[in-house]
């Protein structure tokens, strides 16, 4: 086999199981979307393919083991044996329990057992093991997935060189629903280490997004997260299906002729509805609305069946027989209160049915009915499209599923609203048939050619994209500070300048401005930095004056700077304006406009210092505050454009000051007065930009906390700051 780098593909499931027949055992192939689109990917040794092959492992068998080893020689799949004692917390536990209701917004069905989570944990360092065991130099990984959300991590712990993409199939949910999840920090970390995060749907990915935002305090750009030191990117890709796949078996005559018997009577029309017997999918809500139809349409009573496919599915789960209980109820009561010697109003299929008799139905079928209450895609969707050749067909999707976002030409419903998807249900049955097709016609377009390939290529290729753009920055794109190379530079130079910002550098940031006082510990720290002759030491702070003179003004030797760079305080001497005869005359235009966005968020208030107004939100719920931070600095480039203040956003504040305050403006004044040959300028947030700005080439600039900075090193958090500190008192 050629030593070519490969694509190792990671899912929950092998798109072969194993089954035990009689007294030896058979591999039965998947006919699903996954193993369509990713089979060329890992065929002919181009990759591997991971996953487990069926049942959990309770006993060794010396033939099934012998089977496997032929799966990963011939067909490059890598089964992962979860054993019984981990599997039922893992799968039935967290992943099902716990995971899959609440991505598809269904809180009170979810439960966590004691040791689910742990099992979850178990079960994804037994893939991380099995991909390991397996790599080779150049090598990327896709994992795929709700049951593997912590596999990225446990990856790029061990290798941190690693290319690893991640796509989640299914929904993820609004903050609100993921903050029920027990261990959710972990599990976003767990994909934030991926160099790619895809899903199904722009919604999703801000679902995602507003989540790190409240829950880590991580903010985040339209397409990428930066967290210590390093860059997600955060995408779109809806999975498309391989639409020759069912092209193919509606050529042949069988099937053809099957089409036309399934059609029979011209006069009755054909409703088919394919779903997995799962909660998400509404079928209830389905059989309801048809009832509802016949009931306040008894004109329809004998033209038309509703066909109702469900698919098996965790039948050992107690809910899921409850469900399965509902639906032959519903379909019972539906059949015996409507249905005639010669009609049925619904035909319930309770099994899956084979690739040519699907292609059949569908291709038969008047009208798809697709109306999950919530989905991640929804491939029955694209799949009765492009059965579809002759045009006559119409989709009426719930706007509920990840496909409603790309095939707009259907019939979008409220899967919920029972009596809206009745009317629409009818509409659909009597659309004229000029519209129909000119509905299908553009879907079919949009099936054919966003394919299941085109997506692996595409999530493939920017999968390469993101992990090249993070080898040519060498990893981060600001490098981790060498506290040693420092520490060399630091003894060896003669005048030594030190910048410090306050808030977020030297202390972590605090709910209220006034809770960052500090500490002993700091106090101590800055006297011994200051009463080095070599060291000239400067706190350069957004803080007023008011504020840093009682905190700090008692370290003999300390330079002080107020409001970036507004005033400043020599050792020993009172405080001076950066810039005599500045007057304050646009406030009384800008305080109203900055107290009127405290009414409108809870938490914020308004801090006035002499030279600049601020707008803090750090107590105000994170979605609503940046959007109205937003809105804020938008407002405010219009009321200042003819002025010589801007507003400036920082970490959890938007601040109104003089444009020519900043903090460049005090590290190039005290460069040129201290004629230092060694700066080193540490600071967190946008307003530590420009500090980083004025410094020479060879100066150190630390930036804290973030990635996309003009600094050239990186530290992690205040504390780390401080034990750099620390080091070059002691140096």
């Amino acid at each position: 086999m050629s030593d070519a780098p490969r694509t190792i593909v990671v899912s929950y499931r092998l798109p072969l199981t194993l089954r035990r027949v009689g007294p030896g055992w058979r591999g039965e192939r998947s006919a699903g979307g996954l193993a369509t689109a990713l089979g060329p990917v890992v065929r002919g040794g181009r990759g591997l393919w991971v996953g487990a092959a069926g049942d959990a492992v309770t006993d060794a068998d010396p033939e099934r083991a012998a089977l496997l080893a032929q799966w990963e020689e011939r067909e490059g799949f890598v089964a992962v044996e979860i054993p019984a004692s981990v599997h039922g917390g893992f799968y039935d536990g967290f992943a099902n329990g716990a995971l899959w209701p609440l991505f598809h917004h269904f809180p009170t069905r979810f439960h966590v057992r004691p040791g689910d989570w742990e099992a979850y944990v178990e079960a994804n360092r037994l893939f991380r093991d099995a991909v390991l065991a397996r790599l080779r130099p150049g090598d990327r990984v896709w994992a795929h997935d709700y049951q593997l959300l912590l596999l990225p991590a446990l990856l790029r712990e061990a290798r941190p060189d690693l290319a690893i993409g991640f796509f989640l199939h299914i929904p993820f949910p609004a903050s609100d629903v993921f903050r029920v999840l027990p261990h959710r920090e972990e599990l976003l970390r767990g994909l934030l280490a991926a160099d790619l995060l895809g899903f199904q749907t722009w919604g999703h990915a801000q679902h995602f997004r507003w989540s790190l935002l409240r829950l880590l305090g991580m903010d985040s750009g339209l397409d990428r997260v930066e967290r210590e030191g390093r860059v997600t990117r955060i995408e779109a890709f809806p999975i498309g299906i391989a639409p020759e796949e069912f092209t193919r078996p509606l050529a042949l005559p069988r099937v053809q002729a099957r089409v036309t018997e399934l059609r029979g009577r011209g006069d009755v029309r054909r409703v088919l509805a394919v779903d997995r017997l799962d909660y998400t999918k509404g079928i209830p809500e389905r059989l309801r609305a048809f009832r509802l139809l016949l009931e306040r349409h008894p004109e329809w009573r004998g033209r038309v069946t509703l066909i109702q496919v469900a698919v098996p599915s965790r039948e050992r789960v107690s809910r899921y027989r409850e469900l399965r209980r509902e639906v032959s109820e519903l379909v019972g009561e539906i059949n015996g209160e409507l249905g005639t010697p010669e009609w049925t109003p619904v035909v319930y299929l309770k099994r899956s049915v084979a690739r040519e008799e699907l292609v059949a139905l569908y291709a038969a079928a008047d009208v798809c009915w697709v109306s999950p209450l919530r989905d991640g895609m929804n491939l029955v969707a694209k799949e009765y499209v492009a059965c579809q050749e002759h045009g006559h067909g119409v989709l009426l999707l719930s706007e509920q599923a990840g496909a409603a976002a790309e095939m707009g030409e259907a019939l979008h419903v409220n899967p919920y609203d029972v009596e809206d998807s009745a009317e629409t249900l009818l509409r659909a049955l009597t659309l004229p048939e000029g519209e129909r097709r000119e509905r299908l016609a553009a879907l079919r377009v949009r099936v054919h050619h966003g394919t299941a390939h085109a997506w692996a290529e595409r999530f493939l290729g920017r999968l390469d994209e993101a992990s090249a753009e993070r080898a040519l920055h060498g990893g981060p794109s600001v490098a981790p500070l060498s506290v040693p190379d420092l520490v060399a530079a630091w003894s060896a130079a003669r005048r030594r300048l030190l910048l410090l910002d306050y808030d977020g550098t030297l202390t972590p940031l605090r709910p209220r401005p006034s809770d960052a006082a500090p500490d002993a510990d700091l106090l101590e720290l800055l006297r011994g930095l200051a009463a080095d002759p070599r060291n000239t030491l400067a706190v350069v702070s957004g803080r007023p004056a008011a504020v840093l003179e009682p905190w700090l003004g008692a370290v003999e030797g300390l330079h002080l700077i107020a409001e970036h760079g507004a005033a400043r305080r020599l050792p020993g001497q009172a405080w001076q304006p950066l810039r005599a005869g500045a007057d304050a005359e646009w406030k009384p235009r800008v305080r109203p406009l900055l107290d009127a966005f405290t009414l409108r968020a809870p938490g914020s208030f308004v801090e006035e210092k002499p030279h600049a107004l601020a707008w803090h939100y750090r107590l105000t719920e994170p979605q609503f505050g940046e959007w109205l931070a937003r809105e804020l600095l938008a407002t405010l480039e219009g009321l200042l454009a003819a002025t010589e203040v801007r507003a400036v956003p920082g970490n959890k504040v938007v601040e109104v000051r003089f444009a020519w305050a900043h903090k460049g403006e005090a590290a190039r004044t005290l460069l040129a007065e201290t004629g230092a040959d060694l700066a080193l300028a540490i600071g967190d947030d946008q307003t530590d930009e420009d500090l980083f700005a004025a410094l020479r080439p060879e100066d150190w600039s630390v930036v804290v906390g973030r990635q996309a900075s003009r600094a050239r090193f990186h530290l992690p958090v205040p504390d780390a700051v401080r034990a750099v500190l620390r080091t070059l008192s002691a140096a």
